[in-house]
């Protein structure tokens, strides 16, 4: 599954863009959408993560 996306403005409807997306810091933001993706590949598809760990200790 994919990262969140997020447009401007910064806050809507209460909801506020994560800092790091605007610290403009290209290498900070790639480590965050890689974190956010698997957050929630582990929370909405168990199935996947367990099979994506499985192959990857081979």
């Amino acid at each position: 599954l994919e990262h969140p996306q997020y447009t401007k403005p910064q806050v809507w409807e209460g909801r506020e863009i994560p800092p790091v997306l605007m610290s403009g810091h290209h290498g900070e933001i790639e480590k965050w959408r890689r974190a956010e993706a698997e957050r929630i590949t582990r929370e909405r598809r168990p199935d996947l993560w367990t099979a994506r760990k499985a192959s990857s200790t081979k």
